[in-house]
């Protein structure tokens, strides 16, 4: 998805920009992702200053997570803000510090479709759940135990815990009443 920047001069109301963005490259680098739809993006650009340009709108997708605690795999809307400002460089001395939040362009072409993967991974939920009480994955044997139990040992305990087990015991199980 291209903005072209020369479009947008002596525009002040702006213009709109809308399309699809494939970012398939996220499932790729996320393992808590499984897929996502192609990213429907409305934008409102223009130029807010000689050669200062911002992009505002909101990025409309589906994504397929995996569950972080029973590795389920499910589907979920996700709409987030898009805010980035550029600044096409050489820009009149003065008008720009680098800790300007703007991202610096040497070209009226501005390619989107990294800003719009990037504002989307941002907005991705850090350990997605296929539901809030999800119970998770039994550690003993892997089953799911959303679909019900598994049949372990519920108090299974560590093997390298069993002697302060014993002395717990051993307290716990003597009258300790002082006198």
């Amino acid at each position: 998805m291209k903005l072209m920047l020369h479009d947008l001069r002596g525009r002040p109301e702006g213009m709109a920009v809308c399309g699809r963005v494939s970012v398939d490259e996220v499932a790729r680098r996320d393992r808590s992702v499984a897929a996502v739809e192609p990213v429907q993006v409305e934008l409102e650009a223009r130029e807010i200053s000689p050669g200062v340009f911002q992009v505002d709108g909101t990025l409309k997708t589906r994504v397929a997570y995996r569950c972080s605690r029973c590795l389920t795999e499910f589907w979920e809307p996700l709409e987030t803000p898009f805010h980035e400002r550029f600044v096409r460089l050489p820009t009149p001395a003065g008008e720009w510090d680098q800790e300007d939040d703007m991202t610096p362009i040497e070209s009226d072409e501005v390619d989107l479709a990294p800003y719009v993967e990037q504002a989307l991974i941002l907005a991705l939920p850090w350990r997605p759940l296929c539901r809030p009480q999800c119970r998770g994955l039994c550690p003993e044997c892997g089953a799911n135990l959303n679909e019900g139990p598994c049949g372990c040992s519920d108090r299974a305990t560590d093997p390298r815990w069993e002697k302060l087990g014993e002395l717990w015991k051993g307290i716990s199980g003597s009258s300790g009443g002082s006198g």
